[in-house]
């Protein structure tokens, strides 16, 4: 099964808080993000397997857009560390033009996807062998 590579970028909100975004290396979405730099989460989520028009992922990934994508909005509300989605407070609900935070989740992905560099918006980009090797992989 080919292996796509993610890539992580980090960000920081005006308030000073950091976030990470890993972009899938297939479709070039953000498809998960984290809150600091997390690096648990970095070490385990490091590619995506798509084979045959269907990705291993599809079912847990915030990159809804995707061609592959299968993701409920109860599995990003369980994402979100919600069991079903939530109302957004009524600043977050003007901003995004939505209550439901599920929804502000998706078009903050979206938005974010929008101004990742160039190279990790191209797609397409499946791991070497070296890659493989730095995970414990096979190909």
């Amino acid at each position: 099964m080919p292996r796509y590579t993610t890539n992580w970028a980090d960000y920081r909100l005006s308030s000073g808080q950091e976030f990470g975004v890993a972009v899938c290396g297939y479709s070039g979405k953000v498809r998960h993000m984290t809150i600091g730099p997390d690096p648990l989460r970095r070490s385990s989520i490091k590619f995506v397997d798509v084979d045959n028009s269907e990705c291993a992922s599809a079912e847990h990934c915030l990159a809804v857009s995707c061609s592959l994508n299968r993701t409920q909005p109860t599995s990003i509300a369980h994402m979100l560390d919600m069991p079903t989605d939530e109302a957004t407070d009524e600043e977050t609900g003007k901003i995004w033009g939505t209550d439901s935070t599920v929804d502000a989740m998706v078009k903050l992905t979206e938005k974010i996807t929008d101004i990742l560099p160039e190279e990790f918006k191209k797609g397409g980009q499946l791991m070497t062998a070296d890659d493989s090797k730095d995970i414990g992989a096979t190909q």
